[in-house]
């Protein structure tokens, strides 16, 4: 404004010509303090989500499940959510069924292109009311032979856990790496293990203060280290022996996000831990999940489509799952707060006719 005063003090401008100078500046300074500002895209919102002929119309083989699965119809009520948190879990899982590596028939009677099929559908649908679910699948509720088939359902999450590179007289816990890793190493028995049989081998992936520390992450399946210098470090499940002493669990260095047994990342909230002899890794599974005040007590189910992602060295049936709660104390008042029964059905698609197409 002060350089268009001016310029009409030195080229002697018309005062009619000066106001309406200044008029359509103050008129463009206005719609550049009132433009709004930049709205951040919403996920998923790379392309939209549409149920094609050509996902519904691919060929569904003949079903011949084994017994841990028993085919039923869901609830008249049932109505699920799609969030983010769900999608990014739902990619993730994509990108692992993709694999060349995987088994065509992880379990009996499901084959890895039907697991593909039900993650199409799933991301196809997410748009659609909450109760479409029913529409395009064939529910197979986890056989358990507790009462209902109930499963139980219980949280667990990644401690952190404050470390040292070496070791020092604070902290004198290793935490160990699998020893097939340096060589021609014995696996002693756990005992052994306890009783240093391995010290002194260059196993030693970090320093922690306690054994109960390393217990937990042991149970846990995964910790989060973080090192008196500032860096930190995720570790995984790096194999297991079991013998004398009962079972030692080893570690490995797993980058920077918590991974499952499917080496990619666990999404809390949306990541279970399964037995794959009767769930296979890659499936998607309706949960009726159990929500408990911090005491235990039960005030809820929220049902949420989940993904097997994980599996858990105390799983060893179907009837109990883990649900992955997230990261250190967070994570821990989570998973407290995931400790019940409640059902679990896997889901596959369904035949689509053109009856079903019009309900």
């Amino acid at each position: 404004m002060k350089v268009i005063f001016k310029t009409a003090i030195m080229t002697k401008w018309s005062p009619h010509i000066v106001l309406i100078l200044c008029a359509a500046v103050a008129f463009q300074m206005s719609c550049e303090e009132e433009k709004p500002p930049p709205v951040a895209p919403v996920y998923p919102a790379a392309k939209p989500l549409v149920l094609i002929d050509s996902i519904l119309k691919q060929e569904i083989p003949p079903r011949k499940l084994s017994s841990a699965m028993i085919q039923v119809k869901p609830d008249s009520n049932l109505a699920v959510l799609f969030d983010g948190d769900m999608m990014r879990a739902l990619d993730f899982q994509v990108k692992y069924l993709s694999r060349k590596d995987l088994k065509r028939y992880p379990v009996s009677g499901i084959h890895n292109d039907e697991l593909q099929h039900t993650l199409q559908i799933l991301e196809a649908i997410a748009a659609e009311p909450p109760n479409a679910i029913q529409k395009y699948f064939d529910f197979y509720q986890i056989n358990t032979s507790l009462k209902k088939d109930k499963v139980r359902i219980t949280g667990y999450y990644t401690p952190t856990i404050e470390a040292s590179k070496f070791q020092t007289p604070e902290f004198q816990v290793p935490m160990l790496k699998w020893p097939k890793e340096e060589g021609d190493i014995k696996v002693p028995s756990p005992a052994a293990i306890e009783s240093g049989a391995l010290s002194g081998k260059g196993l030693e992936l970090a320093w922690i203060k306690s054994k109960k520390e390393l217990r937990n992450a042991q149970l846990q399946g995964s910790c989060m280290v973080q090192f008196t210098d500032g860096e930190s470090m995720f570790l995984g499940f790096g194999g297991s022996v079991k013998g004398a002493g009962g079972t030692y669990v080893f570690f490995k260095k797993i980058g920077k996000d918590v991974l499952g047994s499917g080496s990619f990342p666990l999404t809390p909230g949306y990541s279970a831990a399964i037995d794959p002899r009767f769930i296979p890794l890659g499936a998607a599974l309706l949960a009726e999940l159990p929500v408990c005040d911090k005491k235990g007590n039960l005030n809820c189910y929220d049902y949420r489509v989940i993904f097997a992602q994980d599996r858990g060295g105390a799983i060893k049936t179907t009837k109990r799952m883990d649900l992955y709660c997230g990261i250190g104390k967070e994570g821990l008042e989570a998973a407290k707060k995931v400790n019940n029964y409640g059902r679990l059905w896997l889901i596959l698609p369904k035949k689509i006719t053109a009856t079903t197409k019009q309900q």
